[in-house]
Order: structure tokens, then C-alpha cells, then sequence
């Protein structure tokens, strides 16, 4: 099947469960309105566990193309969401390049390259459009690499905490833990700056 990236009509006029049951039908609109959905955030979800962009591009189109052929069983996934964000992180982290990286690089290094401008782009358009980019940037720069991963998908992919957690292997407590180090090296950050306006963003 090939899967065309170009947006088709309104990402939102249907919900997960919906566009499952139409994919299970051989739907191909849903297919595309599902992946439209979901492929930009999972790229940048599976950055945090592979630094090779393409590589990550490639996993995240098995993903779909893996969900059209299995399409037969889709009534048995009672979370469609957290159930793609969890094949992405298995099918990463069973990758060599992916133990490569977290081998070699890191904890320094590894936030320095989950330095993506498209995280602050995303922030910026859902918020306040005249943020200074790199303002965000350094905000989000301080935060522990996996208390960023959290707070990005609560934050900016809207997740709960109890999908978070069923994503990462996590307790919701953990999710909690992790949000609440982030808003306080938010706030640390925050103080370096005299723009009041970031505050909302952020938070």
C-alpha cells in the first residue's frame, strides 16, 4: 500500500477508535487520515530513542504500513493511540543503531540532539506565535532527557497520564514525577528571562 502524506480534509472530524474500525474495512482514506495524524509526532517521539532522523522515518512508516496488513485484528486494540507509540518505541529500540547510541552518548549529548526546532515550532503555533524560538529552545534544553520526553508528550501531544505511562512502561506516579522535574527546571530557566508571556506557554 502506499501511504501519501498530504493532508486530507480534517485530522480531528473523527476519533482513533473510528478511523481503526475503517482501516479494519479496508478503508484507505482512514489509513491517511490516521497517518496524517500521527506520523510527525511520532517521528519526534522516536528521536528519543534513535538519532538517525531517517531511520526514524522508516521505522514510523513500517508502523503504518504494518497496521494496514494487520488490519484484520484492529478491533482487539482497545487504545489505538498508545498502541502505535508503543510499537514505535519496541520496534527502535530493537534497532543496533539505537544501542549504538545510547551506549556512546550521554546524557549531555543525548538532550543536545533532541535539540529539534520543530518541538518550539509546534509550541509556538499551539500557544503564542510570537515566542522567541530560541528562548523556548534553551527552556526545554534544561529539562533530563526522558522528563523532556514526558512533558513533550503530555504538553504538546496531548497524552494522558495513564497513556503515557502504558507507552513508556511507566507508573502514572513516574509520569507525575517526571512532569513535575520538568515544570521545575522550567521555572528555574524562567527566572533568567523577563517575559511573563513564556510562563503560559510553557505551562
Amino acid at each position: 500500500m502506499k501511504i501519501n502524506p498530504t493532508k486530507i480534509g480534517s485530522n480531528d472530524r473523527f476519533s482513533d477508535d473510528y478511523l481503526f474500525q475503517q482501516i479494519q474495512n479496508g478503508q484507505h482514506e482512514a489509513m491517511e487520515q490516521f497517518f496524517n495524524r500521527y506520523y510527525t509526532r511520532l517521528c519526534r517521539f522516536g528521536q528519543g530513542y534513535e538519532s538517525d532522523y531517517c531511520l526514524v522515518e522508516e521505522k514510523v512508516a513500517d508502523v503504518f504500513i504494518e497496521l494496514w496488513n494487520n488490519r484484520n485484528i484492529l478491533d482487539k486494540i482497545r487504545n489505538p493511540k498508545s498502541y502505535i507509540y508503543v510499537i514505535v518505541k519496541n520496534n527502535l529500540k530493537k534497532s543496533q543503531k539505537f544501542e549504538q547510541f545510547h551506549q556512546q552518548i550521554d546524557e549531555t549529548k543525548v538532550i543536545h540532539a533532541m535539540s529539534i526546532p520543530s518541538i518550539e515550532v509546534e509550541i509556538i503555533d499551539m500557544e503564542q506565535k510570537e515566542i522567541n524560538k530560541n528562548i523556548i529552545r534553551e527552556i526545554l534544553d534544561v529539562i533530563p532527557r526522558k522528563s523532556r520526553q514526558v512533558f513533550e508528550l503530555s504538553r504538546i501531544d496531548g497524552l494522558k497520564y495513564k497513556e503515557i505511562s502504558e507507552i513508556l512502561g511507566v507508573t502514572p506516579k513516574t509520569v507525575e514525577n517526571h512532569i513535575t522535574l520538568a515544570l521545575k527546571h522550567i521555572s528555574k530557566a524562567l527566572k533568567s528571562y523577563d517575559k511573563g508571556e513564556i510562563i503560559n506557554t510553557i505551562y
